[in-house]
């Protein structure tokens, strides 16, 4: 027995010793490797996120993509989607395709009881209060920027223990949610059984309609729609279950401005350590999108969105998606952050294309039969646009106060138009300006989609 014991004091002794190593190498580099992942894994779910444990170390790290990975994908293309799949397999340490029947399965929580402690009310630890500040103000940011009323239908997928369809379903609005758990709807049933609202949970997955042929004046997605793999589908069946007037409104995702460690892609994976240990463990498809890739997937399905910021938590960040006009006035067009960059500041009669390469995203869906960009030149020197869709090309230059109107006819699924201005000026008067800070550019008016019956007449 003093012999396994000590055969068995060393094995531990050497083990947190190795751990410690791992640890340190981790928390210098800032990186860990797919190999790590299942002994990040066993320390999260060990000690918890919270401060003052081993996690300290580890809490800030992000995988180092494997040497199979590539960056040169079309992100809509089926290989990168297949990349996407592997790289699951890689942290998830599962060696088959991911199943969403499967592997969106809820953590088990044991006998709660819904009604009385739902979602964060469960939490006892010495962080469970401010982590419920940041669910109570993305709720009410939902309630202030939703726009609905009682008597309005509202649709919430992914909605777990669904806190705020319960807390519109208690003000009057009919509430519809879709959970791919049968435990969580049968969470939300009891809840709407206990203060008698008009709250009906379905169980499915993203963009089923529950209700087929009604349309809905929300939709809303509060930290779910990072689970849907098949979002580019989803994205577009949203469009055919939104009322006229309705909103799309996405809060509690993980959207970052721009590709960062987290999500160094347009889509995918996030790498962040915390996630990979929760991936290891339930198997989950943990997505993020970055702020441009998400905006270009919604205007090509038909939509035109806007960011709304919440400054005391991210988690009341919302990115609001509605039907896109058929006129879209620039001076009111909201961009990315990136995509803004290459841009000026909004004015009343627009916004001006800075020198260089600006673009915009467009719709693809073929609801309409022809684009129309309506420009002018606001400087007292000509300057020259060249707009691209795809492989098609228009220019035209501009004299002083010139307005002008480029056209391209329905695009066969090209997903941004590109705009490149040019001062035609000498190379002395062009730098006198700049130096300045008076730039040129020319001013882009108004985006139009023509109707096809207007081109058929």
């Amino acid at each position: 027995m003093n012999v396994l014991g000590r055969v068995s004091r060393r094995l531990r002794a050497y083990l947190d010793a190795r751990s410690g190593d791992v640890a340190t190498r981790i928390h210098g580099a800032g990186r860990y490797r797919a190999e790590d992942i299942q002994w990040l894994c066993d320390t999260y779910f060990k000690y918890g996120a919270a401060p003052g444990t081993p996690w300290d170390l580890l809490r800030d790290a992000h995988m180092q993509l494997p040497d199979w990975f590539r960056h040169d994908l079309d992100p809509l293309s089926v290989a990168y989607r297949e990349q996407q799949q592997r790289l699951w397999q890689t942290v998830s340490g599962v060696e088959r395709s991911y199943d969403a029947e499967v592997d969106e399965r809820e953590d088990q929580l044991g006998e709660i009881d819904p009604v009385r402690t739902p979602g964060y009310y469960l939490r006892r630890d010495a962080h469970a209060i401010a982590a419920a500040s940041d669910h109570v103000l993305a709720t009410g940011m939902f309630l202030k920027h939703c726009g609905l009323k009682a008597g309005d239908r509202a649709l919430e997928y992914g909605p777990g223990f669904g806190q705020t369809a319960l807390a519109l379903a208690r003000m009057g609005v009919q509430v519809d949610t879709v959970d791919i758990s049968a435990t969580f709807c049968s969470h939300m049933q009891r809840q709407a059984d206990f203060y008698q609202v008009p709250l009906t949970p379905f169980q499915g997955r993203f963009g089923m309609n529950p209700r087929p042929g009604q349309t809905y004046d929300v939709i809303w997605f509060y930290e779910s729609f990072h689970h849907c793999l098949d979002f580019q589908e989803v994205v577009h069946r949203l469009r055919e279950h939104l009322a006229e007037g309705g909103r799309v409104i996405l809060g509690g995702e993980p959207i970052p401005k721009r590709e960062n460690a987290a999500v160094p892609y347009p889509w995918g994976v996030r790498l962040h350590s915390e996630v990979a240990a929760v991936m290891r463990k339930l198997h989950w498809f943990e997505l993020g999108f970055s702020e441009r890739f998400l905006n270009e997937l919604f205007t090509a399905a038909g939509f035109v969105g806007r960011r709304i910021d919440c400054e005391p938590s991210l988690f009341g960040e919302l990115y609001v998606f509605e039907r896109r006009p058929a006129e879209i006035h620039l001076g009111r067009y909201w961009l990315p952050e990136v995509m803004a960059e290459r841009w000026q500041e909004p004015e009343a009669e627009g916004r001006r294309a800075q020198p260089g390469e600006s673009r915009l995203p467009v719709d693809v869906t073929g609801a309409h039969s022809a684009i129309e960009l309506d420009v002018s030149n606001p400087r007292w020197y000509p300057q020259r646009i060249e707009a691209a869709l795809g492989s098609r090309r228009q220019a035209v230059t501009l004299a002083p106060r010139q307005r002008a109107t480029l056209r391209f006819d329905a695009p066969p699924g090209d997903r941004e138009l590109m705009l490149r201005c040019t001062a035609l000026l000498p190379s002395l008067t062009d730098w006198l300006l700049r130096r300045g800070r008076r730039r040129s550019g020319v001013l882009i008016r108004r985006l139009r989609y023509l109707p096809v019956t207007m081109m058929s007449r």
